[in-house]
This record gives C-alpha cells, sequence and structure tokens, in this order.
C-alpha cells in the first residue's frame, strides 16, 4: 500500500511562500513534498543538499520532449521555505489520480482499455526515449496520472531519475536506481539502466493493474535480488484470458528477462497498431 506522509512544512506556509491563496497537498516523496495550487502542481525540494544537477537533470528531461503523455513542466525556480531557498518545480497539474489509486482501489482495466493504457505508456516512453534519448528509470503506477481519469490518457510523472544517453550520469554505479518492485534485471544486477528498462517496467506496471498483485513476486515475501532475478527469469503469472493475442504479445515481451528481447517502444507500438481496436 501506498503511504502518504505528513507534508514538512503547513498548508498556509507553503501558499504563502507561493504567494497563492490555497494549496493542497498531493503527496511526498524521499525528498520533497508536491502541492496542488490552481491549475498546477507545485514539487518544491525540502531535503537539505539535495543535488542541485539532479534537479536541472529534471528540468532538461521534460524541456527536452513534448507529449500529451508525459507532464508538462511550467517553470523551475525557488521558494523560500524554513528559512532557506528550496528548488521549486511548475508542473501542469493532471486531474484524475494516478494508477496507485486504482490499484489500491481494485479497479481493473477491461480487455479494451488495458489497449488503451499500454498504447499511451508506450506513446509517452517513445516521446521521451526520442528526446536525446531520455530514460525515465522509475515508471511505477505512483508515477503515471490518468488526464480526466481515463485509461487511454496516461501521463509520466516525476523525472527526476531520468538522464539522456548523451549526457554523463551523476549516479555512481555500482548502485541501484529506481523503485525496486519495477525494476528490470539489469537494474537489479546494478547496471546501468538503458531504454530496454523503461520498457520492462511498463510491462510489470500493466500486468499489476490488470491482477492487482505484481507479475512475478508473491505479496509478503521478503526477496534478495538474486532471488528476484530468478523469479524474473522463471517468467510471469498469466495474464487473463480474455485479453486480445497481440496485447499479450506485448506484455510478454515488455517483461522478457533479456533487455534486446523487449524490442524498442515504437516497435510495440506498431504491434498493437498491426490490430487496431
Amino acid at each position: 500500500m501506498r503511504s502518504v506522509s505528513a507534508p514538512r512544512y503547513d498548508a498556509a506556509t507553503v501558499a504563502k511562500a507561493l504567494g497563492v491563496g490555497t494549496v493542497d497537498f498531493l503527496g511526498d516523496g524521499t525528498f520533497g513534498d508536491t502541492w496542488r495550487a490552481g491549475d498546477r502542481a507545485v514539487k518544491i525540494i525540502c531535503v537539505d543538499g539535495y543535488p542541485p544537477e539532479r534537479v536541472a537533470r529534471e528540468v532538461d528531461g521534460l524541456m527536452r520532449v513534448s507529449s500529451s503523455h508525459v507532464v508538462r513542466l511550467f517553470e523551475a525556480g525557488q521558494v523560500v521555505l524554513g528559512g532557506r531557498p528550496r528548488p521549486a518545480l511548475h508542473f501542469e497539474y493532471v486531474d484524475g489520480g494516478d494508477l496507485q489509486g486504482r490499484l489500491e482501489a481494485g479497479q481493473r482495466p477491461t480487455p479494451q482499455q488495458t489497449e488503451a493504457l499500454l498504447r499511451g505508456l508506450l506513446t509517452g516512453v517513445r516521446d521521451l526515449h526520442s528526446a536525446d534519448g531520455t530514460v525515465h528509470r522509475d515508471i511505477k503506477p505512483s508515477n503515471v496520472a490518468l488526464r480526466g481519469g481515463m485509461w487511454e490518457q496516461p501521463v509520466l510523472l516525476d523525472l527526476g531519475l531520468a538522464r539522456s544517453s548523451t549526457e554523463q550520469t551523476v549516479t555512481i554505479y555500482p548502485s541501484l536506481v529506481g523503485t525496486t518492485m519495477f525494476m528490470a534485471p539489469e537494474q537489479l544486477r546494478q547496471e546501468r539502466a538503458r531504454k530496454a528498462a523503461d520498457l520492462f517496467a511498463v510491462g510489470v506496471t500493466v500486468r499489476a493493474l490488470l491482477s492487482g498483485r505484481h507479475p512475478f513476486y508473491d505479496d509478503g515475501v521478503d526477496l534478495t535480488f538474486d532471488e528476484a532475478l530468478q523469479k524474473i527469469q522463471a517468467g510471469p503469472f498469466p495474464l487473463p484470458a480474455d485479453l486480445p493475442q497481440h496485447v499479450t504479445t506485448v506484455l510478454d515481451l515488455l517483461v522478457s528477462y533479456t533487455p534486446n528481447q523487449r524490442g524498442s517502444a515504437t516497435s510495440n507500438l506498431r504491434r498493437l497498431e498491426a490490430n487496431p481496436a
């Protein structure tokens, strides 16, 4: 289950810092909080010593892509909280909740909705990867909003771990980056996450939405990384029988153990387009 902690600063303090009348707390992360201020979602980095290059990387990642399936960044600035300037990223506010909320509420997409969701996610990943090879590296249900609450309108959020294949990484390898439950095998082996890792995360995310469970791991069982790799190599739990075969084919390819077997976002979109909904 997702746990939403209390915000680091109270709403009145944040509203005053942002120069708005009211704000609503949307959620917290390791390094900061996100607030709704009118038609914007403002991500405020609250942790002292947060690497400025990581903020710059999120800004650069979003500036490189224009897609209805990737959250839009309006501006990057600062606010003063706790007597210190804090980085503040102003995004569009995407209404409709996120996939994590759907997962926790037990809401499952129909076969048609599943195909539409998969198309939207792959489109967002394709557009992201086309922007100087930017890789998200942390796709998971809580990082995917549904514009207007529609399954066919997923929007990728939180590119704080994104990096371009043309820039030097600020992560020292070997190091785990991302969210373990949605990591590709190569990430679990502490190798560099490339485009294929995003595809794996899309596959795991959609399969989890379909079944309400992780496609490889049993609930409540602690695994070592080696054990997790063995689970992935053994193959995922079966998909629902009523899913169209071409959707099943793509979802199976996306969670392949070997990265080059997953194809690309473009090639998998072509597989879906060969069988229009």
